[in-house]
């Protein structure tokens, strides 16, 4: 019966030693170890940012939480992790209550333009860390063989365009079966094409109405969307692209592939695309194009570049049980140090050799095509997400918006 007796004793010592180590593991992990979540990236950033941090003399754990729910559907309080690493639009906004506003320091290494671009309500609560602009990819030589340089308006934009088919009509060579191209198949670079196009001829303030606009539609019923005037024209404008024959006509089925393959042999005169895809060409293709900025249609309103903007977000953590208040301490300085590091010359130049993105701080040491696409922003009034990422909160509601807008174009194409 003793020994029974003891066996007991001993089971119940060694299931509460276990539990004692359980719980040791878990405030131990929240005291000393600095939990990283990383939302909606590409596999690339996260690879990268991930390389960066294990580098740094810290203790961190990784969390890549499922893009495919609303952020807000993982993160329900300021104590689950201590630093998010996601893209500026709707889904950064819904952790405004659990975040603490961005360093000045870390913001002032910045250039102003992207420094205040991270908000939320007026609240600056991120911090920019990489950027990947849309852009025009634009043909050295088909640029030349026009005697053309870079379009300063949508007007030139067009104006390129005619010259082309016109030459090329005339000639009996054929154009690549337009002069524009962009991946429409793709939802980032039809998506990202749209909004950049709404910002340049309509204005930064409709671009925000319509993440506003879209934000509110219910059921996946885009109807009132597309109808609101500002959208409406950029959708007419874009079916008569592919009217006129400045877009091909299956633009809308081409991917990125297809759109990679074109350019090795610098087919397309003008490719709309974001600053990631060009750095993913081989160095052929990319050295047959350079680099520039969406035209404006309007010279006098502000200049705002839709870009994906990874931001860094440091949560409110309160002090936990079994922790000291001087150790909670230790702990956010350390997530605001690291922060204010990443933004660093130094650690932008080193994010840059090894991402496809672009840096955020300018005194990074950078070269051709990131320091380019550096001075577009930074002449620019400020960075902005595109419509989707500013109103959608999941990669199936961006797909479905997506495709809707793929209809819609095709549907006024067609009725022209």
């Amino acid at each position: 019966m003793k020994k029974l007796k003891n066996i007991i004793l001993f089971i119940c010592i060694f299931a509460l030693c276990a539990v004692l180590a359980a719980v040791y593991r878990h405030f131990s992990l929240k005291t000393n170890t600095i939990r990283v979540a990383f939302y909606g990236l590409p596999q690339s950033e996260v690879t990268v940012l991930s390389s960066w941090l294990d580098d740094k003399n810290v203790n961190w754990v990784a969390r890549i939480l499922d893009s495919s729910k609303p952020l807000n559907a993982h993160i329900s309080n300021s104590s689950q992790y201590d630093l998010l690493f996601v893209y500026d639009g709707f889904n950064m906004d819904s952790m405004k209550s659990f975040v603490r506003n961005a360093e000045t320091a870390a913001l002032q290494m910045l250039p102003a333009p992207i420094r205040i671009s991270i908000q939320t309500q007026r609240r600056l609560i991120g911090t920019p860390v990489l950027m990947n602009p849309f852009q025009l990819l634009c043909s050295k030589n088909g640029l030349e063989s026009l005697d053309r340089s870079e379009p300063l308006s949508l007007m030139q934009l067009e104006d390129i365009a005619v010259k082309s088919i016109t030459r090329a009509e005339k000639s009996g060579q054929p154009v690549y079966p337009a002069p524009f191209l962009c991946a429409g198949a793709d939802d980032d670079h039809l998506i990202m094409f749209f909004s950049s196009l709404l910002e340049a001829a309509e204005g930064v303030e409709n671009l925000e109405d319509a993440a506003s606009l879209l934000a509110a539609q219910k059921d996946n019923d885009f109807s009132s969307f597309f109808a609101a005037e500002p959208i409406w024209n950029i959708l007419e404008l874009l079916a008569k692209w592919q009217k006129k024959g400045f877009l091909p006509a299956r633009w809308l089925e081409l991917g990125r592939e297809e759109a990679a393959d074109a350019m090795k042999k610098d087919a397309p005169l003008i490719v709309f695309a974001p600053h990631a895809f060009y750095r993913s060409l081989d160095e052929k293709a990319a050295d047959k194009y350079t680099l520039w900025y969406m035209p404006s249609g309007k010279f006098s309103h502000k200049r705002f570049l839709v870009s994906q903007t990874v931001a860094a977000l440091q949560f409110s953590v309160p002090k936990a049980a079994l922790q000291s208040a001087v150790q909670a301490r230790n702990k956010l300085d350390s997530v605001r140090a690291l922060i204010r590091e990443t933004v660093s010359a130094p650690a932008q130049t080193k994010l840059a050799q090894h991402s496809i993105s672009v840096p955020v701080n300018s005194r990074a040491q950078i070269s051709f095509p990131a320091e380019t696409a550096l001075e577009y922003i930074c002449a620019s009034d400020g960075i902005i997400p595109d419509v989707a990422q500013a109103a959608l909160s999941s990669d199936g509601e961006r797909k479905t918006f997506a495709q809707a807008l793929r209809k819609e174009i095709k549907r006024i194409s067609d009725e022209q």
